[in-house]
């Protein structure tokens, strides 16, 4: 034996820290699907770790399609949404943003077995990608307290109403809340003696009920389209009592 082939046997190998991946594979049933995985993927999950800790037991447990490991309360659309993500991350530290439609799903499973380090870089993205109403409704799913306040406040000071699913999407709490909220703060008040004297069929100026005659003349009126004196509604909006008024009511539970 050479010198040179001594010295190389006496060199202590190693394997690399990054890229000396386990190649244990596991299958997974979802909805009558079989996933075949790499464990180690799993093992950035706190349930699965413990899960593959308690099937030491039972090593057949994943093993095969013969043997799966069956997972049931989840679809395989959202488990494929997570595993896109997980493989998508794989190589990098500075992960570029999946898909917006990747995004939900993928939090959703995340969230539901401790993928934290995932959920950590998924939840960001999520406030990013959604609109204050989807926010209030993923706020609503993962008890995500700190969005439902900035996404209601935004919502009342939206100007035009809802349409029939974004409604739907709120539920009737956060309807009422919103519409009551914008007719008390984002229109010009009546006073007393103002109110007093349309009830009794008194005239009272425009300014007196929010209203501004625009100039002499006439001008085609957008409701009817007739020609006519025309008035623009004065909209005052008072936001700091808005978000004081909305913080509250999240406070208490977002209840009316």
């Amino acid at each position: 034996m050479s010198e040179d082939s001594d010295i190389t046997s006496t060199v202590k190998k190693q394997r690399h820290s990054r890229f000396y991946f386990d190649n244990t594979l596991v299958v997974i049933e979802i909805e009558n699907t079989f996933f075949n995985v790499h464990k180690y993927q799993l093992m950035k999950s706190e349930v699965f770790s413990d899960m593959f800790e308690a099937a030491n037991k039972d090593p057949e447990e994943g093993s095969s399609d013969d043997k799966p490991i069956v997972l049931e309360g989840v679809s395989a659309s959202d488990f494929e949404c997570l595993l896109t993500v997980l493989y998508a991350t794989r190589f990098s530290n500075h992960q570029t943003a999946p898909e917006a439609s990747l995004i939900i799903p993928a939090f959703r499973l995340a969230n539901k077995w401790s993928f934290e380090d995932l959920r950590t870089f998924l939840l960001p993205l999520a406030e990013k990608e959604l609109g204050d109403i989807d926010k209030i409704i993923f706020a609503r799913e993962f008890n995500i307290q700190d969005w439902l306040a900035p996404a209601h406040i935004n919502l009342c000071k939206r100007d035009g109403p809802f349409t029939t699913e974004e409604a739907q999407k709120l539920g009737i709490d956060s309807l009422l809340f919103i519409y009551r909220t914008r007719e008390e703060h984002n229109h010009h008040p009546l006073s007393s003696k103002a109110e007093e004297c349309l009830r009794a069929g008194q005239m009272v100026c425009g300014n007196c009920i929010g209203y501004s005659l625009c100039s002499t003349g006439y001008y085609t009126c957008n409701a009817c389209r007739s020609s006519n004196y025309c008035y623009t509604r004065n909209s005052t909006t008072n936001h700091d009592a808005i978000d004081s008024k909305v913080k509250e009511w999240v406070a208490q539970g977002c209840k009316i």
